[in-house]
């Protein structure tokens, strides 16, 4: 079982509550389930599969993934990238940028009949 692994559930299901599976009980939505056990494991790997729990990426030992912060300076104002460190983004507090999301495709115009 690999330690740190969490699971975030997206549709409430039933699922075991024991390692016997003798018992049930209803996983809601957006609980965080850290498996102890093996059995706990082999269930959320099998709502992952099923599409029901996804895997909760983590940075540390405790901490969840965060959103990407802009950094600031001392007095309040966002910093910039200094282009002579191609590797580091001064201008994020993780050093990296975030990910450009696409943006959507657009809608062709139709001509109206008349």
């Amino acid at each position: 079982m690999a330690k740190g692994k969490k699971y975030r559930i997206i549709v409430p299901k039933a699922g075991a509550a024991d390692q016997f599976g003798a018992t049930a009980r209803l996983y809601p939505v957006d609980e965080i389930v850290e498996p102890k056990e093996e059995w706990q494991t082999d269930v959320m790997e099998t709502f992952v599969t099923n599409g029901w729990a996804t895997e909760v990426k983590v940075d540390g030992p405790d901490e969840v993934a965060k959103e990407p912060k802009r950094a600031r300076n001392e007095d309040g104002t966002l910093k910039g990238d200094d282009p002579d460190t191609p590797d580091v983004n001064e201008a994020w507090e993780s050093g990296k940028a975030p990910k450009k999301k696409k943006a959507p495709a657009k809608k062709k115009a139709t001509k109206k009949k008349s």
